[in-house]
């Protein structure tokens, strides 16, 4: 499917709603099978740490290190794709706030997988594309909108998850979903379901998050 989609990306550039989604499921699919494998190897790692397992443990994080190093070379592939052909020809806000999330989503992955002494720079990078698309939609897309709902999921948990800029997280999340809770009736048909999703998200994390500060005291 990402071959595919580079082939439409070589005809052009411009991509449709439509052809953004399938660019992001593509990815999405061989990005998220590394990651999802990364964190079970991490539970078989520190379960064989546990039993003494030298030899097993070695193993395994020789497996670990060729997943990591998959998963950031589709990182920077869908990262490069998106800086030198497809923000370039977006014409749209909604395009633009696409595929600036996007960068962030996969800075991000990167940053999830790098040991703590390696975070800073790909965290910087995510924060600045996060940054980028909320100004973009602050300025030219409503708030209730499935684009600038789903980038504020996005950036709040990279705040809480990421950086530990946790109350910032919640009360960002918490604002959103008060603010746009009576305009998502707003929405058309084909997006309103799609927004109130990405609302009950928000305020899923919100209590989630709350009831772990609370357990924090």
């Amino acid at each position: 499917m990402v071959d595919a989609m580079k082939k439409v990306i070589e005809l052009n550039a411009d991509l449709n709603s439509d052809e953004r989604n399938l660019l992001s499921v593509a990815y999405k699919n061989i990005v998220g099978s590394r990651r999802n494998g990364l964190r079970m190897i991490a539970a078989i790692i520190e379960h064989e740490e546990g039993r003494g397992n030298t030899a097993r443990v070695e193993q395994l994080n020789t497996y670990k290190g060729t997943i990591l190093a998959e998963l950031e070379k589709y990182c920077n592939e869908l990262i490069g794709l998106v800086d030198t052909q497809l923000l370039p020809a977006a014409k749209t806000p909604e395009g633009r706030v696409f595929y600036e999330k996007l960068k962030a989503d996969y800075y991000r992955y990167i940053c999830e997988s790098k040991p703590e002494n390696e975070k800073t720079e790909p965290a910087n990078k995510a924060k600045q594309c996060y940054e980028n698309a909320m100004e973009i939609a602050k300025n030219e897309i409503p708030p209730s909108r499935p684009t600038s709902l789903g980038l504020i999921l996005n950036y709040s948990v990279f705040l809480y998850e990421i950086i530990g800029q946790k109350q910032e997280a919640i009360e960002l999340a918490q604002k959103t979903y008060n603010d746009c809770s009576t305009t998502v009736d707003d929405n058309s048909d084909n997006s309103y379901s799609e927004a109130t999703m990405i609302l009950q998200l928000l305020r899923d994390n919100v209590s989630l998050w709350t009831q772990d500060a609370e357990q924090a005291e």
